[in-house]
């Protein structure tokens, strides 16, 4: 009974596992890497999906059970719990090890056929150009892939050479933890050998480190700005071992005081450059943006705008050179109602 409980609940996931490796079998394969994955399936006098179609059998004429008009005179009389109990350990003494391969593989087939589609579901995306040279990330009408054509704005973006910090700066809406996304994201698909979502991508090898959208937690008693306090940890640990990572950093400190986060904010800053960092930090502090003139070829002021006409706000989303001027929180806190 134990083991047909446990075993009864994939029961229903082996035919479509054995329809898989079916169509795996019987395809043919061009490339080497396809071709070496398939014949890691191999190996055995018979074809791995034959070997779960006999599982499936043994767990379906287990189900005999559940009819007891059927299952009485066949147990009282062939012992029929009892040879498929044995038949259950004959197989899995035979083929368990080669299973659990067997996962590994098509896990990763399911990877690259995920991979495949996205290739062949956007063509106008771009192959990325992975360089030798550290911190470089070159970006022509850079995009966020899960957003539509419609809706998506480009923008072209450029940094190269280790210690570059960007700062962008810009008002509510503007658009900056967007780009901060599809840069990140961006990185990743490229990575993993995917398209990237830009007309051109040039860029090093490299991890993403982020610090966005911190939450409390209350289970782990553990405050927002807490949350955040851990995340840097992480972050200047990987930076202080000089791993290639590009670290993408959303209005740092907001759990805190003005004061302390500007302070906060500007010695992370500076401990991030001492060590040769590489990374985007978007925040609404324009004082920041200032470190620019002790630190020059350092750090690059990027910005995101507003434009506003009756009170009534417009975005175009796109990047821009220079720090932000025009801020947009004191409109949408008359529109709610306060008195400035």
């Amino acid at each position: 009974m134990p083991a047909y409980n446990q075993l009864g609940k994939i029961a229903a996931q082996l035919n479509s596992l054995a329809a898989t490796l079916v169509w795996i079998e019987n395809e043919d394969m061009d490339a080497p890497y396809l071709q070496k994955l398939k014949s890691q399936l191999g190996g055995q006098l018979v074809p791995a999906s034959a070997i779960i179609k006999h599982l499936s059998g043994i767990l379906n004429r287990m189900d005999y059970r559940l009819n007891p008009v059927v299952f009485l005179p066949l147990n009282i009389v062939l012992q029929w719990d009892l040879q498929h109990a044995l038949q259950l350990e004959r197989w899995k003494s035979k083929y368990g090890n080669a299973v659990q391969s067997w996962f590994s593989i098509l896990s990763e087939w399911e990877a690259i056929t995920t991979l495949a589609t996205f290739d062949f579901n956007h063509p106008d995306y771009c192959v990325p150009t992975i360089t030798e040279s550290p911190g470089v990330f070159i970006a022509r009408e850079l995009g966020h892939p899960l957003l539509t054509e419609e809706q998506r704005v480009t923008s072209s973006y450029s940094t190269s050479g280790l210690t570059q910090i960007t700062i962008i700066t810009g008002s509510n809406m503007a658009g900056k933890s967007t780009f901060l996304r599809s840069v990140g994201v961006n990185i990743v698909l490229s990575m993993m050998g995917a398209k990237a979502c830009a007309n051109s991508l040039t860029l090093s090898h490299q991890k993403v480190m982020s610090s966005m959208r911190i939450t409390d937690n209350l289970e782990e008693n553990t405050s927002t700005f807490y949350a955040e306090l851990k995340k840097l940890k992480d972050v200047i640990e990987r930076v202080k071992r000089h791993d290639n990572v590009f670290l993408l950093l959303d209005e740092m400190l907001r759990g805190t005081n003005s004061l302390d986060r500007h302070t906060g904010s500007k010695a992370l800053i500076k401990q991030l450059l001492a060590e040769n960092a590489v990374g985007i930090i978007a925040t609404h502090d324009l004082e920041l943006a200032k470190l620019a003139e002790d630190y020059p070829g350092q750090i690059s002021n990027y910005h995101f705008d507003v434009q506003v006409e009756n009170d009534e706000l417009f975005f175009d989303y796109k990047l821009k050179t220079g720090v932000c001027t025009s801020m947009n929180a004191s409109i949408l806190m008359k529109k709610i109602g306060i008195d400035l």
